[in-house]
């Protein structure tokens, strides 16, 4: 800086004006911060708040922006799976869904392997009435197709294997 600059008035006073507006600045950014934090802690946020329209600030809301910014590896991270298995579990009551369908199945495979096990004596009998020759009537073969369908026994008039034995 020259001399001249130093002395001359018109320097010298846009200096000290400068320096005025920047201390005028900062004086009075101070004194808005103060007069706001005393504004809000008079204010009742609560009642503030209360009088906000939700539903019209949840329509400016883009949901597919807030979605595309989440980072769901960081949300999973945070969720503690074991307890929510276990409580998902224990609200549905897995166990007794399990007992219940598995009674409901094994009544079924019970009743499976019971025709099964019907058909395999039915035809064990006429192997065996084949190997002795013994007379193959009609009727017996009759019977036999009517507990094939579910009929239920069908009466047979004449000897039985017994008798024919």
């Amino acid at each position: 800086m020259t001399w001249h600059r130093v002395l001359h008035p018109f320097d010298t006073a846009e200096r000290l004006a400068r320096f005025a507006v920047g201390a005028a600045a900062d004086a009075t950014d101070a004194l808005i911060r103060g007069l706001t934090a005393a504004v809000v802690d008079r204010l009742d946020l609560d009642e503030l708040v209360s009088r906000v329209d939700v539903n019209r600030v949840a329509e400016r809301v883009d949901v597919d922006l807030i979605a595309s910014r989440l980072d769901l590896d960081a949300v999973l991270a945070r969720i503690d799976l074991a307890v929510l298995t276990k409580d998902v579990l224990e609200e549905i009551d897995l166990g007794r869904i399990v007992r219940d369908t598995g009674g409901g199945l094994a009544d079924e495979t019970v009743r499976g392997l019971r025709a099964r096990s019907m058909r395999a004596d039915r035809m064990v009998d006429r192997i065996a009435d084949r190997l002795l020759r013994r007379p193959d009537t009609d009727q017996e073969r009759g019977q036999d197709q009517g507990q094939e369908q579910g009929q239920g026994p069908v009466s047979v008039a004449g000897p039985s294997r017994e008798q024919a034995r």
